[in-house]
């Protein structure tokens, strides 16, 4: 049985077939055949030669066994496609990045012809709208306030309102604080998403060696519970997987039931169940790193019983799954016990670089990380390997930034031209009502700006809330790293301390305590619990892995946060020495808080699990309460 490999099989085909050619050959050579037989016979030789070629190849490759035939031959197609249309993308993209302008000119022109004759397009005289001059001249800078009306309208399914195609879905966002915003999604948004999800792809290649065209990939993925809108359209976060025979999921080492489950905990513990029956797997990958991270330290707390459930065939019963989708999803699972005790052998070890220990033909791991989590897991479960941040994007817009440094700690992106309009408000003018704005050709490097987009959702020069820094140019084209977001900034004077900033004050600070590492963090200003104190400070709000559980503070370690912020922030500095400014305050929390506001906000809002970012900055006064009442010790 051991040799039933599909490399195996293959080879065996593209032998026995090569023979099978061969006599064809023959026989269409012999004089005795009239001209039609000969052509058939001929046409069926090169038909099963191709074939054989296919197989003698995919013999040659590294492969995931639990590929079904189907399954293989469309993620071989699939891949192989992909890889010869290469070149030819990323010479359409290099002459976008060029010419960025003239991207931006032409998109203009094909969004103000789609939507000039809807309702939103008469009334803001899009039709009189020829270039990007006259954009930023006759039309206002928006807020989402704006459309609201306009795309509720829409999404009761009323027609011409604001954009001059049909929805296909509605996008929404994560909401932390309620009702997200609802974005339509239409086809010119898919057509342009997809053309720069297939860059991305390319940028991890680029970055790192191609995984075979037949090893399989794992998506740690949560399905949203969708709902649909008036219209009858589903409404769902960006990142939405609808239809079971997507191309995404033959290449899944999840079978495509796996993509059904809604509840976070069980669907990381099932996909991580099949990526460990694949040895060969070729890809691991998440939305966000904390996903990533919270899916393989499941594996540290729960490789027995995962164990167990690999030698028998069958989900363990403490995994609560409905009983159709249980069945459904096991029928896919073969016992596999060679994998068993190899897995048994390498966690029994320890989890120091288990990544490359169990997947060792691993050839990228890939997650958005805005929270610190891809440094954690360099320096434990991904010890040797790298941790890919290479795409930048939002659910009003779809992905804007493509990161083709993915070997830098830091990541920076190059903007997509054609996915969206971009203007850049200088950074000391953020807080204008008005301001001016500069485009894409306009801006230096060394330099912030808010950004400013005109999408393809429908939103015309949207002030979407994200300050970037622009680190040079790729060719002509902007290279950016993102900064902070203008709603998360704290400030109880008009210091305007920004996220980015405390994200590094709380690393250094809790290196600095002794057998600690930071988990997760989110801070608030003091008005938001009490709007009448005359004592302004901030409050911190840590949750740590300590070494010998002891999760006490001294005074003095409290005190580090403060001195820390002071250093990286002269303003904040300032307030402090005049007394302006209390000492911050620090409060740590129980452990698994944070997985707690995940859940708490998910089941209260629009968030889905996928999408849910930890708030950098409490912004109501019952997030507030809620974090006060999980505190272990007060100051």
């Amino acid at each position: 049985m051991a040799l039933m490999t599909w490399p195996y099989r293959c080879a065996s085909y593209g032998v026995v077939s090569s023979m099978i050619v061969a006599a064809l050959v023959s026989l269409c050579m012999s004089t005795e055949n009239e001209i039609v037989k000969k052509i058939f016979i001929g046409s069926l030789a090169a038909l099963i030669g191709i074939t054989s070629l296919i197989a003698f190849h995919i013999s040659s490759l590294r492969c995931s066994e639990s590929h079904t035939l189907r399954t293989l031959l469309l993620s071989y197609r699939w891949h192989q496609g992909e890889k010869i249309a290469t070149p030819f993308l990323m010479a359409k993209m290099e002459q976008m990045w060029r010419h960025p302008r003239k991207a931006q000119e032409e998109l203009l022109q094909k969004l103000v012809r789609r939507d000039a004759k809807t309702e939103y397009g008469r009334h803001h005289r899009l039709g009189e709208i020829h270039s990007l001059e006259d954009l930023v001249k006759k039309h206002p800078l928006t807020s989402f306030d704006h459309y609201q009306k306009y795309i509720e309208r829409l999404a009761d399914g009323e027609e011409g309102v604001i954009v001059g195609e049909k929805p296909v879905r509605f996008g929404v966002t994560s909401g932390t604080t309620g009702v997200g915003k609802r974005m339509p999604y239409v086809d010119l948004f898919y057509k342009m998403d997809a053309l720069f999800r297939k860059v991305n792809r390319l940028a991890v290649y680029q970055g790192s060696s191609r995984p075979s065209p037949v090893q399989k990939r794992c998506f740690l993925y949560t399905h949203p519970r969708p709902i649909h809108t008036n219209s009858g359209h589903i409404l769902a976060p960006y990142a939405f997987i609808k239809d079971r025979n997507s191309p995404l999921l033959v290449e899944q080492s999840s079978p495509p039931p796996a993509f059904l489950i809604c509840d976070e905990p069980v669907s990381r513990y099932v996909h991580i169940l099949f990526a460990l029956a694949d040895r060969n797997l070729g890809h691991l990958s998440a939305m966000f790193a904390p996903q990533l991270y919270r899916s393989l330290h499941a594996v540290e707390t729960n490789w027995e019983m995962m164990l167990l459930d690999l030698s028998t065939g069958q989900i363990s019963a403490k995994i609560p799954l409905a009983p159709e989708l249980r069945r459904s999803i096991e029928s896919y699972m073969r016992r596999d016990m060679d994998r068993v005790a190899e897995l048994r052998k390498e966690f029994e070890k320890g989890f120091e670089g288990i990544i490359k220990r169990i997947w060792p033909h691993l050839v990228s791991l890939e997650a958005i990380d805005n929270l610190g989590y891809n440094k954690v897991l360099r320096e434990t479960y991904a010890k040797g390997l790298t941790v890919n941040g290479i795409k930048f994007g939002c659910t009003e817009a779809g992905c804007i930034g493509i990161n083709l440094w993915i070997k830098e700690d830091s990541p920076r992106y190059v903007l997509a031209p054609r996915m969206c309009i971009y203007e850049f408000i200088p950074e000391e003018m953020c807080l204008e009502d008005n301001p001016k704005t500069l485009l894409i050709d306009e801006i230096e490097a060394d330099k912030n700006y808010e950004l400013v987009l005109t999408t393809t959702t429908g939103l015309y020069r949207y002030r979407y809330g994200d300050v970037i820094r622009i680190e040079g140019f790729h060719d002509k084209c902007p290279v950016y790293r993102m900064k902070y977001r203008i709603g998360e900034l704290l400030n109880v004077s008009t210091e305007k301390v920004n996220s980015y900033v405390v994200t590094a004050v709380v690393t250094d600070t809790v290196k600095g305590w002794t057998g600690c590492q930071p988990i997760d963090w989110t801070c608030a200003e003091c008005t938001l619990y009490d709007p009448t104190t005359a004592d302004l400070y901030y409050v911190l709000f840590v949750e740590l892995d300590v070494e010998d559980g002891d999760m006490s503070l001294t005074e003095e370690q409290r005190l580090q946060f403060d001195e820390n912020l002071q250093k990286c922030h002269d303003l904040y500095k300032g307030y402090r020495v005049a007394r302006t400014i209390s000492p911050a305050r620090v409060h740590v929390v129980r452990p698994g808080t944070f997985n707690e506001l995940r859940d708490y906000t998910v089941s209260r809002t629009t968030a889905s699990v996928n999408q849910f970012k930890t708030p950098r900055k409490l912004k109501t006064k019952e997030q507030m309460e809620w974090m006060m009442e999980r505190v272990t010790e007060v100051e």
